[in-house]
This record gives structure tokens, sequence and C-alpha cells, in this order.
């Protein structure tokens, strides 16, 4: 029995902070969108202009023709879910190393303004997207899978380059 309170004790210990949170979907994406921000603008980085061009097999896109998708797919999904006009992008996938990692870190910024604009109560509201009606739910769904493909493909582009990807790298012990 005083197993059985000490684990109730503890777990209200841990659901109070928890319900204190302001919007635990909002802050769970950002978290996830920082997380892959930091990784996809260390492989930006990492990635050497001259290799920019690089691209696994003729059938896949280059690295900058990624690095590009993931600027345009940011500014696209957060303008779904802030309902905010996403910035133009002047940088195609043509431009330069420094110019496009510079765009990336602007579709991020953008996106961190647009969680803040996160009210789960209008998850279900509908929006365009793809040419289709969905929620905002499933937009912040596709939003994380695309952080993963993304970084995926740019991780797999850099190993094939010598490079370790910035995720794989030997953080600092604590």
């Amino acid at each position: 029995m005083l197993k059985l309170t000490t684990l109730a004790a503890g777990l209200l210990l841990i659901a109070g902070p928890a319900s204190a949170q302001t919007n635990p979907i909002a802050e769970a994406i950002a978290a996830e969108a920082h997380s892959n921000a930091t990784n996809m603008i260390g492989a930006a980085e990492a990635m050497p202009a001259d290799k920019y061009v690089y691209k696994p097999s003729p059938q896949q896109i280059s690295f900058a023709d990624l690095i590009y998708h993931a600027a345009v797919a940011n500014n696209a999904l957060c303008g779904a879910i802030s309902g905010e006009k996403a910035p133009e992008l002047t940088v195609k996938a043509s431009g330069t190393k420094d110019a496009l990692v510079d765009q990336m870190k602007r579709s991020f910024a953008f996106c961190d303004k647009a969680f803040a604009t996160i009210d789960t109560a209008k998850l279900g509201d509908q929006v365009q997207m793809m040419g289709r009606s969905v929620t905002k739910a499933w937009v912040i769904v596709h939003l994380a899978l695309d952080y993963g493909d993304h970084y995926s493909q740019a991780a797999m582009m850099l190993r094939s380059n010598g490079i370790v990807p910035p995720s794989s790298q030997r953080r600092p012990a604590k």
C-alpha cells in the first residue's frame, strides 16, 4: 500500500507541472522544430559549397534542391498553421550556399512565429494544403514528418561525402 501511495504521489508531482503548460501541442512541435533546425542548419553549413550540386543518384535531388525544398516546406506548412502569408523565397536552389542557408534559417524563424499561434481548440479547423482540405492538426503532424524526411536525406548526403552529420557528432560531456 505504501508503494502505491508513493507512486500516486509521484505521479501527481509529475502531472502538476505538466498541466501548467500553456500549450503542450505548440511546445512539442516547437521543441521538434528547434532540434530539426539545429540539425538542418548544421548540415547545410557542414556541406562544402562545391558539394551543393551533389546528387546520390541521377534520379534524386541535389543537396541544394533539398535545402531549398526544406525552406519551401517550412514556409508552406507554417503558413497554413498560422494563417499568415509565408515570406516569398527569393533564393532558388541555384543560389549560393550562404544565401540558401540564410533563407532556411528565416523559414525556421517564420515557423517559430507560427507555433505561437497554435490554439488547441482550433486543431480541427480546415486549411487548404497541397490542393486539398486538411486539419491544422494534420499540418502539424506532416511538418514533424517532413523534418525527419529532410534531415535523413541531408545526413545521408553528408555521409556520402565523408562528413559526419550534426546529430551524430560527439557532444561535450555535461
